[in-house]
């Protein structure tokens, strides 16, 4: 206390007035950084326009989605989108170059994102609770529910006030509740888009709803240049006024429940030039007539890129041939959907050939009856264009007994595969989880029995199985399998229920490399598994004694440490040692073999034979060695790996 009140002493504050301020000495202080010289020039100048614009979509990824998907569908890249956006928009205050540039980036695709995905978003949460709490800013707080709200705002009003930053606007995507809530502000911001291609609409607008007419007239009269639209039941009006020449830019057309006649559905449609997607879905008055040809009265149905029927019981195959019998049309179709329509899969051979030119085909169907009736009529499915194939047949819940109808529909395409008749096919999809076991044939020439296949584990059953599900990345390489396909196989290999579909002599075998993802009822992730053609070395060997670690057994690499007990993790070998890969023994059985660099225990006949290795005819039989962390163990020790293992 005494030195504060020297400190506030009259006496030393006369003593300073009148010798005035004392200088401060430098000298003691240490040397200021000097400021960094900048040498050379800005060598940036020299990167051509589409250098520096590819170097900004890597800065914001979210910026070169061009697809007509809604904003939940279609996010690109694993970062925050706002962060990223944010970084962007300080590129473009650089230099002037950089902001011509970086305006474009940031204005063709706009997305805009309710909350930050990244730890910012507590931040800025918390400082808005912060700022709540305060009474004198009760009124200004602005809630974290408005915040999409409020960029929309602000975006309409840089638009309407920039009209250069206007015209490059092409795509406009929006959180679900923001364009359920701000019609008003999203009709105010499409108001100023000459050059808008797509944007997010409410589920009203598709529909009919009254509150949805603002904003429809603002969108036909000031973008004419719409490329997406769907209509639903109750917007039959909107649908007809597309024929008076309305957005002549839509390339995909969504039509779902309307109910409209088939002759002013043709018209709709040939009133659109550049119209390369088609779906229609609920509509059971669409039937057999919608392709007639009727030269003179009506136009024909379009040709199409991507057509989907969904839904639709009442269009037979016979229709979708007439329609392919134009070459137009044969050759443009690439893409198509079928989902629970008339056409069945008996009809796909005639499909198939119809359609010389199609690469993806989807058929979803749920059946009642077997296919084994009419297999022996029914030619394989061929098409030499076909790369993708979604193959989803399940079997009614009404249908009760051993045998499965769906069943032979998946032999009737195993048969198929064998015999060579879609040598272009590089993906399947199928719903049945057993589907891969059935292009799993032997090798006849070199005498390998018929490979099992790859035991389940308890825990990747999926919901309801009774154990915890496998995320994607285990699953997949718990199944991945990698084998070799004989190009001379007989039916009597392949399983008893599916007998009567096996692959004809001389058939070709597979030719390409095919990945099969499968998926059953009870799993969430589809399960990938890789077939690859033979080499030419197992083409032309006929030895009969393969080696048990043979590159042509199914292989999968697997931690027995997290499906069999930690305590195969240790013993020894280290935490890493338990890691090996799972191969079949050729006796119906897997063996787990350790890595190269683990030690190599004595045998009983004095080998150096790995430990889960089959044991010697000298050391009594086709036992497996247990692994040295268990057959050196106590008892106890025992007794805890037992209980770890079963637990």
């Amino acid at each position: 206390m005494g030195l504060l009140k020297h400190f506030r002493s009259r006496s030393r504050l006369k003593d300073i007035d009148a010798n005035g301020p004392q200088a401060i000495d430098y000298s003691s202080y240490p040397p200021m950084p000097s400021t960094p010289a900048r040498f050379g020039r800005d060598h940036t100048t020299r990167l051509p326009e589409k250098v520096l614009n590819n170097v900004f979509t890597y800065i914001c990824p979210h910026t070169t989605d061009r697809s007509y998907q809604p904003s939940e569908e279609s996010s690109i890249g694993d970062g925050c989108m706002l962060c990223d956006l944010r970084d962007l928009a300080g590129c473009a205050q650089v230099c002037r170059r950089w902001y011509g540039i970086a305006q474009k980036v940031l204005y063709t695709s706009v997305r805009i994102d309710a909350v930050h995905y990244c730890a910012l978003e507590e931040e800025l949460a918390e400082k808005r609770k912060k700022a709540g709490g305060h009474w004198r800013k009760r009124s200004v707080v602005v809630e974290p529910v408005d915040v999409p709200n409020i960029r929309l705002q602000l975006f309409a009003k840089t638009v309407r006030l920039q009209p250069q930053l206007a015209g490059l606007v092409q795509i406009v995507k929006l959180p679900y509740m923001t364009r359920e809530t701000a019609k008003g502000d999203l009709a105010r911001a499409v108001s100023a888009l000459p050059s808008l291609r797509y944007v997010d609409l409410p589920d009203g607008f598709f529909s009919g709803d009254a509150s949805c007419m603002a904003l429809r007239q603002e969108l036909q009269s000031r973008c004419p240049d719409i490329r997406k639209m769907s209509y639903r039941a109750g917007s039959e009006e909107a649908l007809e006024l597309l024929a008076h020449r309305h957005w002549q830019s839509i390339e995909v057309l969504e039509l779902s429940a309307l109910a409209i006649e088939p002759a002013t559905l043709r018209i709709v449609l040939a009133s659109l030039p550049t119209l390369r997607e088609l779906t229609l879905s609920e509509m059971e008055w669409v039937d057999d007539s919608i392709y007639n040809h009727s030269p003179g009265q009506l136009p024909d149905f379009p040709p199409l890129q991507t057509l989907k029927l969904i839904d639709i019981p009442n269009i037979t195959g016979n229709a979708l041939k007439t329609y392919l019998h134009a070459p137009i049309n044969r050759s443009q179709l690439l893409y198509l959907t079928l989902q629970n329509t008339g056409i069945t899969v008996q009809d796909l051979p005639q499909v198939l050939w119809a359609a010389s030119s199609l690469q993806h085909l989807s058929v979803t169907e749920t059946v009642t009856k077997s296919l084994a009736l009419s297999t022996h009529e029914l030619p394989p499915l061929t098409s030499i264009s076909l790369k993708t194939l979604h193959f989803e047949i399940t079997s009614s819940e009404d249908v009760h007994g051993l045998q499965k109808p769906a069943e032979s529909y998946y032999a009737y395409l195993a048969s198929s595969l064998h015999q060579n008749a879609l040598p272009a096919l590089e993906t399947l999809y199928v719903r049945d989880q057993n589907f891969p076991d059935l292009l799993l044939v032997p090798d006849t020439m070199s005498g390998v029995p018929p490979m099992p296949p790859l035991p389940r584990p308890s825990n990747a059953t999926g919901p309801g199985g009774g154990g915890t599900h496998m995320n994607g990345s285990e699953t997949g390489s718990l199944r991945s399998k990698q084998s070799n396909i004989s190009t001379s196989t007989t039916s009597k290999n392949l399983p008893q229920h599916h007998a009567g579909f096996g692959a004809t002599p001389g058939g070709g075998g597979f030719t390409q490399t095919l990945a099969v993802f499968s998926k059953g009822i009870d799993e969430l992730e589809w399960v990938v598994t890789a077939i690859a053609p033979p080499s030419p070395q197992d083409k032309h060997s006929h030895s009969r004694n393969r080696s048990i670690g043979s590159s042509s057994r199914p292989l999968s690499a697997y931690s027995a440490a997290r499906g069999l007990g930690p305590q195969w993790a240790q013993g020894g070998f280290g935490g890493e040692a338990r890691k090996s890969v799972v191969v079949g023994n050729g006796f119906g059985g897997f063996l787990a073999i350790p890595q190269e660099e683990a030690p190599r225990p004595m045998t009983s006949d004095g080998g150096g034979g790995r430990w889960g290795s089959v044991a010697s005819q000298g050391s009594g039989g086709m036992g497996l060695r247990p692994p040295p962390s268990l057959a050196g163990s106590s008892k106890d020790e025992k007794r805890g790996s037992r209980h770890d293992l079963w637990r």
